[in-house]
């Protein structure tokens, strides 16, 4: 998976969710401006897992504290897992 596929599929997962409104438009986006409660980071979590089909833990969404990181995050993690 390319770092492009992941950062769509994680705005189409925000926009589920309905944590992104108007903010789509925006390079990139930090979760931490979302305003996101423990609830919904860990609903964010279980979306993220069905969308790429592996765990993404919340230490991961730490870690990787915007879009376009947790993206490039989970593009590579999956390349790895390719190979």
């Amino acid at each position: 998976m390319q770092s492009d596929a992941a950062k769509a599929a994680i705005l189409d997962v925000l926009k589920e969710l309905e944590l992104l409104n108007d903010k789509a438009e925006m390079p990139d986006i930090e979760f931490a401006s979302l305003s996101i409660d423990s609830i919904k980071v860990v609903d964010l979590c279980v979306a993220l897992e069905e969308r790429f089909g592996r765990e993404v833990s919340i230490e991961e969404l730490v870690e990787n504290p915007t879009v376009n990181q947790l993206a490039a995050h989970l593009a590579k993690v999956a390349a790895v897992r390719q190979v």
